[in-house]
């Protein structure tokens, strides 16, 4: 038995008489699960007596008559804020069963964080009146009023059945709501609850009436589209349901927007079993969610083959993390004015078994996906750092080495730390390092993105807005970024040569940038004009296979003291 350490405080004798007086059902539990308080009516409907159950979990309670999907939808919304409420199965002392009908809700303290769990429930068993909505609530989502999984799942049992006899198609469509979490978050439980039943209504007025709606997780729902004449009328379908969630949600006195991914799986074409069918519109629901979201995906044959390449690929990337597979190779950033060498960028590399080279392209946001990301990062970063200080033992021109920030690493609220540990332990100073990050790292939390930032430039270390003009970029918050470089997107230098719109583009860019203090590096010179008219419009550094490829660290010092063609044209070019 677990030993009992603290009792819950109960600040009040009406409180405290109230709680033990109700008719209700209440345990209440600790952060590990451990049982703290049982009140009377507790003990009554259980058969169990308190001084028997304090120290153990409700596990004493179970009945097995609940699968795992049961609980994870319990533990999903506690963990989202949101109370959880259901029938619960649950056997007495004596070994019978009985029907708990019971919410579970987070206690918090006055700084909002979770202390204990409480169950408060009634018996429902014998309560004839309650029977007819026992059964509805078995079968039904008491949030939407949506059928649950449990029903979901014996209707399409039924559907595939009756389409294999009759010979037709049928279709599943899963709607998975974006960044459900995080406004769920803002909303707070009540209203993120009004939220899906709004969704749930909306979803069903635009569906044929001989589909089904079902709710089949806290942020997903499944329709069931018994009989589909073809697959342009499913996608018709599929294009309204987005488009009307597009209007806002009225939620209290505010208008809320959501956005959903979703996929679509076709019987018998992507499978010939109800779980098949499932597995496969999951899949295409997180490509499209993958993919952006607000949108929608079919499933294929392809994306069963890319599956398994996935899930072969995730394997050996757990497989070269244990084993120290990852290396890394930098390229040189220059100085437009003499070809000298001002920093390198440090870029992770990986070979698969088989000594293939894979794209990086390819491996890192799978990194990202299995949570690998963070770990990889903080080993690219202290690996970079020791090159970095073996480089300046070398005698060698002084240069700073580069290293981009995931969108995991500069979540961390660690990051000043971890940076700072890489640079003791690396013993370098922390004015030789530069961190990159991306325009899309700063739209999800700006004000928390420019803190981080500001703590990062007070360290000494450098920072620098990497693909400037890539994806969202904004001039309105350019200027409260406390970073000295801004590298131009290779996209504006491909056809620089021979496209003014692109000379535009780069020469509005780097004046700007020059009157807010900031220099500017230009990525993917591939050619002497480009050089040329880079140097010519103000860039101060340029980064591209013109100059150096991606390269191994002796690689580099052999580039450094072979004489270099685009170093002869710039310097000539200054005389």
């Amino acid at each position: 038995m677990h030993p009992v350490t603290t009792v819950l405080p109960l600040d009040s004798s009406v409180l405290a008489s109230l709680v033990e007086q109700t008719t209700d059902m209440v345990m209440i539990t600790d952060l590990d699960g451990y049982i703290v308080y049982v009140n009377h009516a507790w003990e009554v409907g259980t058969g169990h007596r308190q001084n028997q159950v304090l120290g153990k979990t409700p596990a004493l309670l179970r009945s097995d008559q609940h699968d795992q999907h049961f609980y994870r939808r319990l533990w999903n919304s506690l963990n989202q804020g949101r109370d959880f409420h259901d029938i619960f199965i649950n056997r007495r002392a004596d070994g019978t069963l009985f029907y708990e009908e019971k919410t579970l809700i987070a206690l918090r303290d006055s700084e909002n964080n979770i202390t204990h769990y409480a169950s408060i429930g009634n018996s429902i068993t014998q309560d004839q009146s309650t029977q007819e909505r026992l059964v509805w609530l078995m079968h039904h989502d008491p949030v939407t009023g949506l059928p649950n999984r449990t029903m979901m799942l014996s209707q399409l049992d039924e559907e595939v059945a009756r389409a294999k006899h009759h010979q037709h198609q049928l279709a599943v469509i899963c709607l998975d709501l974006d960044r459900f979490k995080t406004l769920n978050d803002s909303l707070g439980p009540k209203l993120g609850d009004e939220l899906l039943h709004q969704v749930a209504c909306r979803l069903q007025e635009m569906l044929p009436e001989n589909a089904m709606l079902a709710r089949n997780s806290s942020d997903e729902f499944i329709a069931i589209f018994p009989s589909i004449r073809n697959t342009r009328t499913l996608a018709y379908t599929a294009h309204k349901l987005l488009h009307e969630l597009e209007r806002p949600f009225l939620l209290g006195d505010r208008e809320s927007y959501i956005s959903a991914s979703m996929g679509i799986s076709i019987y018998p074409d992507d499978g010939h079993k109800a779980d098949q069918i499932l597995r496969n519109v999951d899949a295409a629901m997180h490509r499209a969610k993958k993919s952006g979201g607000q949108q929608y995906h079919f499933y294929t044959e392809d994306m069963m083959y890319a599956a398994h390449d996935r899930f072969k690929l995730e394997n050996q990337l757990r497989q070269a993390l244990l084993h120290k597979e990852f290396y890394l190779e930098y390229q040189p950033r220059i100085a437009m004015s003499d070809g000298s060498l001002r920093s390198v960028e440090a870029l992770l590399r990986w070979k698969n078994p088989e000594g293939i080279p894979v794209s990086p392209a390819e491996f890192i946001p799978m990194l990202e996906d299995m949570g690998l990301i963070t770990s990889v990062g903080e080993w690219v970063l202290l690996t970079a750092c020791r090159q970095l200080t073996q480089w300046h033992s070398m005698d060698l021109p002084p240069f700073r080495v580069s290293v981009n920030l995931s969108a995991k690493q500069f979540q961390q609220s660690n990051l000043t730390e971890v940076v700072a540990k890489s640079l003791s332990h690396a013993k370098l100073e922390a004015q030789w390092l530069e961190l990159e990050i991306t325009e899309s790292l700063m739209i999800e939390n700006f004000h928390q993105s420019l803190e981080a930032l500001q703590e990062l430039r007070e360290m000494g270390v450098s920072l620098a807005l990497d693909d400037f003009g890539a994806g969202y970029s904004s001039l309105g918050y350019l200027k409260h970024l406390p970073i000295q470089t801004l590298k131009i997107d290779r996209g504006f230098i491909t056809d620089l040569v021979y496209d003014p719109a692109d000379v535009a583009i780069v020469q509005a860019v780097t004046g700007m940038a020059h009157r807010m203090g900031i220099s500017v590096t230009a990525e993917g010179v591939e050619t002497s004009e480009q050089l040329a008219l880079l140097a010519e419009l103000g860039c101060e550094e340029g980064q591209g296979f013109y100059m150096g490829r991606p390269m191994a660290a002796e690689a580099l010092v052999e580039w450094l003291t072979q004489p270099q063609t685009f170093r002869q044209q710039l310097t000539s070019k200054a005389i």
